[in-house]
């Protein structure tokens, strides 16, 4: 049987829950904001939009029966409700894997997380700059530094990070608890913590050969679901990201595993390939093939570079582009780029790309800003730490960036 679904077999379940949340784009919005205070279907359809309140509540239904949602209590009829009784959810956690199934995964889907992750934070940052709430508040924004680690330091520094991020969501539990009392309105912030190596030099290449791939114009929660629904999806992904493979030689190593017919696996190869998670790179006949030709498919990575014409990095105006805050995040993103190239981004399992929407208020907000600051000296010190340690031991470094930030954000745009 194959690596991943070895390592998935206890994962599976958690992977199809996912699965319900990135089928349909507002139910991701939904569990996220569900996370950070409580609502009701209207309340989050006349913030946030949906459709209608009627397809709104069919989704938070749909995210309740799943595991994440649960109803915290009901308000009484009367006023708007006109006469009905509206219950109140709460997100039980957040939407995204846990360390052992993260690792688990093949190559080119983490990698493909990793930067659609990264390209949330661009828009996010863009957005609150041109929106001015970037510079709203003078404390912490955004650092990023190149620096020198030892394996010792690198696990170090993950774990405060990984420390750091619960952190800020025990803040806003204090928040939204204090604001109980004190009926102090909450702000929204945001908080980016991003820790990866970066290759030494532009030649390097770490992981596998993927290849290039014009992404679809499906939302990308939308092709992680169809993925994560079936586990026979996540193996041939895995096949294609150990080298060229054809229908028949997958059915041939693992039909029989999955009681699946050559013909079910070939429907899934093509549904792997309408929604860009592999190509098809080149062909055989003759042989046993008795005049057929049997295509060859490999794992597609990101199209990184496209982004700089359509995505956050598009058309940015010059009084943003010609800012220091733009620069340190345009350098940031190149950094990422690079190391998405060269495979060093995701080469370490303990890297960091992670994107919070937190709700705090005066006092929370400090206590993330004094955070963060304890967290860049301590990497810092690390840093320095690294560097005497590696003079001893001779250990190869490892190059890592390290960017911290923490903003206020514009309200939401209600879509239609």
């Amino acid at each position: 049987m194959g690596r991943v679904w070895i390592g998935l077999r206890k994962q599976v379940e958690q992977l199809r829950r996912l699965a319900v949340v990135f089928a349909v784009p507002i139910r991701l919005k939904i569990v996220t904001e569900l996370y950070q205070r409580d609502m009701s279907p209207t309340q989050f359809f006349e913030e946030f939009g949906g459709g209608s309140p009627a397809r709104v509540a069919q989704h938070f239904e749909k995210l309740r029966k799943a595991g994440w949602l649960r109803l915290v209590y009901r308000m009484e009829a009367g006023g708007r409700r006109r006469g009905g009784r509206e219950g109140i959810y709460r997100a039980t956690e957040l939407a995204f894997c846990d360390h052992p199934t993260w690792i688990a995964l093949p190559y080119s889907i983490r990698l493909a997380v990793s930067w659609n992750g990264f390209r949330e934070i661009a828009a996010q940052v863009r957005g609150a700059m041109e929106a001015l709430t970037f510079e709203a508040r003078p404390e912490r924004k955004l650092t990023s530094e190149r620096l020198l680690l030892d394996e010792q330091g690198w696990r170090r520094v993950s774990a405060a990070v990984s420390e750091e991020f619960s952190g800020h969501w025990e803040e806003q539990e204090d928040a939204r608890r204090r604001s109980d009392y004190t009926e102090e309105e909450l702000f929204r912030f945001g908080s980016l913590l991003i820790a990866f190596e970066v290759p030494t030099d532009d030649d390097q290449r770490f992981g596998p050969a993927l290849v290039a791939s014009q992404e679809p114009m499906i939302p990308f929660p939308v092709r992680l679901s169809k993925v994560f629904m079936d586990e026979v999806c996540i193996q041939i992904i895995d096949e294609t990201n150990r080298g060229d493979i054809s229908v028949p030689e997958f059915h041939k190593k693992y039909g029989k595993r999955f009681g699946l017919s050559r013909d079910a696996i070939r429907r899934r190869f093509n549904k792997l390939v309408r929604i860009g998670w592999i190509k098809v790179v080149g062909h055989k006949t003759g042989g046993k093939r008795r005049g057929a030709t049997e295509k060859f498919y490999r794992a597609t990575g990101p199209a990184l570079y496209d982004e700089d014409r359509r995505g956050p990095w598009a058309n940015v105006p010059d009084s943003l582009a010609s800012s220091d805050d733009w620069a340190t995040f345009a350098q940031l993103s190149e950094q990422v780029k690079k190391a998405a190239l060269a495979g060093t981004l995701n080469r370490r399992d303990e890297m960091w790309m992670a994107w919070s929407m937190l709700s705090l208020d005066q006092r929370g907000w400090e206590s993330v800003v004094a955070s963060l600051e304890a967290l860049h000296a301590f990497i810092r010190d690390e840093h320095k730490a690294a560097k005497a340690r590696l003079k001893r031991s001779g250990e190869e470094p490892i190059v890592i960036v390290a960017a911290l930030g923490a903003f206020e954000v514009p309200p939401p745009i209600k879509e239609p």
